[in-house]
Order: structure tokens, then C-alpha cells, then sequence
């Protein structure tokens, strides 16, 4: 216990409130109706007594929680109508959603849960997949999951660092290994045989050369994009490229 006496939170201390929590020696006056409407955590505790009376009545007998002060806030801006909107210029950062997510799965909030998502899901494209990965693994987000995994199949296997790598974990760096090789083997495949021409068109007076010619175009385009060495594209840009291109 800290020395120093606690102080009243500046916002969160509200005269008709009903239980008294003290944060990071900060404390909080709260309703317990709002709190047992976004948490079951909360409502459990309130149900079955979170200990003898007086706690949580008075400053001096707050209901401790190990918290940090500034997730605790967030968590409380939501809850009371205070929270940034998705998509707004003053945007939660990465380790502020993180702290957040941690924090509701330990309360059990779904609605907050929820909330956490949607801004991670906004800001996705300012992520590195392993960053997606590593949230949607530890906080059992499938969307965010594959996204990640996805968008880590389409960086070359030398640009994974050592701390992407931790954010992966062993296990799933196996499984990514395995699909890029597979991946890897499937461009190969992609870029030295051409789509069959089914049928030519009734003024086509050489279907052999045609198809030799189409072998040809194929071969310069999508066979270069997939296994340039130097530059190779992922499949989906080298198919946005061959679209692209001008053929004489």
C-alpha cells in the first residue's frame, strides 16, 4: 500500500454512486448498476458480496483492484458514454486497445470487448499482420486471426524479425512455414502453366500459334511477377499487374 493518500478521481467519483474502488491510489465512486450491466465479473461480486460491510462505503475502506490507472479509465469512458468513436482523428493507440482488451477479458465485458474490436479492426491497415496474429491468437478474435495470418503469407519469409517471430509464437510459425511453402510451390506452378484456352474465337485462323502466343505472354507476365528474384509479388498483385498489362 502506497504512503501517499489516495485521491479522488477528477470524473469518475460521483457523490451518488454506490460502491467505492480505489485504482493505482486513485479512487473511484461507481453504480453498481452500471457496472453489473457491463460486467459479469461486477455482477458476481455484487451478487455474492464483494466482502464484509464496510468496504467499499467509505475512502478509507475503497475495494482495492489491481488495475493501472489509465486502462481503468478507459474502460470506465466506455461504460459512461465518454468513449472516442470509431474512425475519430483522436484515435486509441495499439497498446491502449491492448491494455483494454486485457482488462474487459479479466472483468468479463462484452459490450467493451466488442468495442475494443471494432477500433482494432478500423486501424487494422496501420498493424503488422504479426501484430494481428498475436491478438487474435491471445484474445480469441478469428477475424483479426486470419487477417493477420493472411497478410503474413505475403511477406518473403527473410522479412520475418525475431520479435515477429515471438509475436507468433512456435506453433503457429510452423503452421505459417508450411502454408508459404505450400503457397510458395503453388506460384511456381501458377507461373509456368498458363490457363488453358478452352475455345478461340471463329476468326482465329491458328489456334496452335495462338496458344503458343498466349504461352508466351503468360510466361513474361505472371511467370515473371511470381518469381522475379529480386522483386517477387504476391499473388494478388501479380494478378492486379497481369491485368494491367498492354499485349501488342
Amino acid at each position: 500500500m502506497s504512503d501517499v493518500p489516495a485521491l479522488r478521481h477528477p470524473v469518475y467519483y460521483f457523490p451518488q454512486g454506490t460502491h467505492i474502488f480505489c485504482v493505482d491510489n486513485t479512487l473511484y465512486k461507481l453504480h453498481q448498476d452500471v457496472l453489473i450491466s457491463h460486467s459479469l465479473t461486477f455482477k458476481e461480486m455484487f451478487q455474492h458480496g464483494a466482502s464484509p460491510y464496510p468496504e467499499g462505503k467509505s475512502d478509507e475502506h475503497a475495494i482495492p483492484l489491481q488495475d493501472r490507472r489509465a486502462t481503468f479509465d478507459l474502460f470506465l469512458d466506455h461504460i459512461y458514454g465518454h468513449s472516442r468513436s470509431v474512425g475519430s482523428a483522436d484515435a486509441y493507440s495499439h497498446a491502449e486497445l491492448q491494455d483494454l482488451l486485457k482488462l474487459v477479458q479479466k472483468y468479463c465485458c462484452a459490450k467493451t470487448r466488442r468495442f475494443a474490436i471494432d477500433h482494432i479492426w478500423e486501424k487494422r491497415f496501420t498493424y503488422h499482420p504479426a501484430e494481428l496474429l498475436n491478438l487474435g491468437l491471445h484474445f480469441h478474435i478469428p477475424k483479426v486471426f486470419s487477417r493477420g495470418f493472411k497478410g503474413l503469407l505475403e511477406i518473403p519469409l527473410k522479412e520475418i524479425s525475431k520479435e515477429h517471430h515471438h509475436l507468433i509464437g512456435e506453433k503457429v510459425f510452423v503452421a505459417f512455414v508450411y502454408a508459404k511453402a505450400m503457397l510458395d510451390e503453388h506460384c511456381k506452378i501458377v507461373a509456368c502453366e498458363e490457363p488453358v484456352i478452352l475455345s478461340h474465337t471463329s476468326d482465329c485462323e491458328n489456334p496452335t500459334a495462338c496458344q503458343e502466343d498466349w504461352h508466351t505472354v503468360w510466361w513474361n507476365g505472371m511467370g515473371w511477377f511470381l518469381l522475379d528474384g529480386r522483386n517477387p509479388q504476391p499473388f494478388s498483385e501479380a494478378v492486379k499487374r497481369f491485368r494491367e498489362m498492354q499485349f501488342g
